[in-house]
């Protein structure tokens, strides 16, 4: 039978993402060719990095929501944003994805006359009524809620794939996974477990949304990817079908657990509880095990520390650096902090403590990313750039105490560059400035005067400047557009490779940076 056969060729979509990259690992080591695509909008390259010169492997950089051709036996749909921060941060496009993807493979596996498999989500039970879920529940879910663009899609993709499975005759497969851990989580994905682990491991309060009565049931990696396969490799069953482990905990009994498992010193503190978060959420296996002689085989402690013992890798002799910016990781954010993200991204041994404004009130205080943290300061408003300049010093000097900055580098010559010159009257650190042009092109000559005595005083003390042009220092000339000038004998390896890095990035986009609108 061709489904039993090796080297098929197999296309995986979504590849370099948590689950995706095991996925390929493990069709890898049973002898087929597979290619994997990927837009890196949440995955990363770090995932398939070992992959890359394997023979068998192959890496396509594109966005599913564009048709393209392939010749393949078969097909894994796993292309989407899954973590709430990642299909929330522009929900319109998790639903493209999640629709027009689903279009784009399914004509795909149609002109193959290729099995194909939509991963599923048990979000597509939303807080359900019915507990534990079976195949047959509906669901109760809010068409219109911030979670909606990710449930509501992948209930459309199943509803586009039995389509095609009655009127085309494609051969579909339809999984609904639950909740799963493991090594290669993102590290700034949201998730519950990542969020503890890292909050632990960093002795840093970890934050419950909510009292922690809800509950979850975590399955790990290796099962669901036994299940995939189990169910790719069934005859006769397309499902959907539910892939989750039944035991069930509470969140807070899963801090409770992950404090001693690390050793942590971490306290847990609650926050208000999250708008649509379901308060429980447990599969019925029973098809699973009826149908494909498959259940979780990994206990939740052995796979808590292998998990546990993979972010100790990721984020232990990580360099810290301090940033200051008046928008991080927000919507209103400009061309400026875009680049700055490029080079958070090409520097993942060290990790960055960004403190900026919070200016909207649905934005998380903490966001833990993969090599950085955001820490939001603010009520939620315009008045935040002023706080930032007042609160953010005082922050920042509680972060110095357990994580001893070398440096600390502000973000526009504005509010941050104020937060980073009081943050170095009482540290000591020195601080790099990243000026703009902006910063001054379109101020009114008498207020240039004004607040020049506040640019000069931060360029006195800054340890180095990065100057895009001649405006503040004439005498000084570049044959670019981009300068980094240096303001003090004193040159960290920090200062030194910030500086090349991000020239490097300067060049390579080869445009101008522009003021935030």
């Amino acid at each position: 039978m061709k489904s039993k056969e090796k080297n098929k060729k197999i296309l995986v979509t979504g590849g370099a993402g948590f689950i995706g990259s095991h996925l390929c690992d493990y069709l890898l080591t049973r002898g087929n060719k597979v290619t994997c695509v990927d837009n890196f909008y949440s995955g990363s390259k770090d995932n398939i990095r070992h992959l890359l010169s394997h023979p068998n492997f192959k890496f396509i950089e594109h966005d599913i929501i564009n048709p393209f051709f392939l010749e393949v036996d078969e097909i894994y749909n796993l292309a989407c944003p899954a973590s709430p921060i990642s299909y929330q941060f522009d929900p319109v496009y998790t639903i493209k994805t999640n629709v027009l993807g689903a279009v784009n493979m399914l004509e795909l596996a149609r002109t193959n006359g290729a099995k194909i498999m939509q991963a599923s989500t048990s979000e597509i039970y939303g807080d359900p009524l019915e507990h534990p879920q079976k195949e047959t529940y509906c669901g109760n879910i809010d068409p219109t809620g911030p979670r909606s663009c990710y449930d509501e899609g992948k209930r459309a993709a199943e509803t586009l794939f039995s389509d095609y499975a009655r009127e085309f005759n494609v051969n579909i497969r339809i999984v609904r996974i639950f909740n799963t851990y493991g090594p290669k989580m993102a590290l700034d994905d949201g998730r519950v477990i990542s969020n503890f682990i890292i909050q632990a491991l960093k002795n840093e309060d970890i934050t419950i949304y909510g009292r922690g009565n809800q509950t979850r049931s975590f399955m790990y990696i290796d099962d669901l990817i036994a299940g995939m396969a189990a169910m790719m490799e069934n005859s006769d069953f397309g499902g959907p079908i539910n892939l989750g482990n039944p035991n069930e905990m509470t969140i807070k009994k899963l801090a409770q657990m992950i404090i001693k498992l690390t050793g942590s010193g971490s306290k847990i503190i609650y926050l208000p509880e999250v708008t649509n978060d379901p308060q429980k959420r447990r599969p019925d296996i029973s098809l699973a095990k009826e149908k494909l002689n498959w259940r979780p085989r990994v206990d939740f402690e052995t796979g808590l520390k292998k998990t546990i013992e993979y972010f100790k890798e990721r984020v232990k002799n990580k360099t810290n650096i301090l940033v200051f910016s008046t928008v991080y990781d927000d919507p209103i954010e400009g061309n400026l902090e875009k680049n700055v993200k490029d080079l958070v991204r090409e520097m993942p041994n060290f990790h960055f403590h960004i403190i900026a404004g919070k200016f909207r009130s649905d934005l998380p205080k903490i966001h833990q990313g993969e090599n950085f943290t955001i820490y939001r300061v603010g009520i939620g408003g315009n008045l935040d750039k002023y706080l930032l300049a007042l609160i953010g010093p005082f922050k920042a000097m509680k972060l110095h105490k357990s994580h001893k900055f070398p440096l600390a580098w502000s973000i526009r010559a504005t509010y941050g560059s104020l937060a980073a010159l009081i943050f170095k009257f009482f540290s000591k650190v020195p601080f790099m400035v990243l000026f703009h042009q902006a910063d001054l092109a379109k101020a009114e000559h008498r207020k240039v005067r004004l607040i020049w005595p506040i640019y000069k005083l931060i360029l006195k003390k800054s340890g180095a400047i990065h100057l895009p042009d001649d405006i503040f220092i004439k005498e000084q000339r570049s044959a670019g557009d981009y300068e980094i000038i240096p303001f003090s004998t004193e040159s960290t390896l920090e200062i030194r490779k910030v500086k090349e890095i991000h020239h490097k990035i300067i060049h390579k986009l080869n445009k101008k940076l522009v003021k935030p609108k």
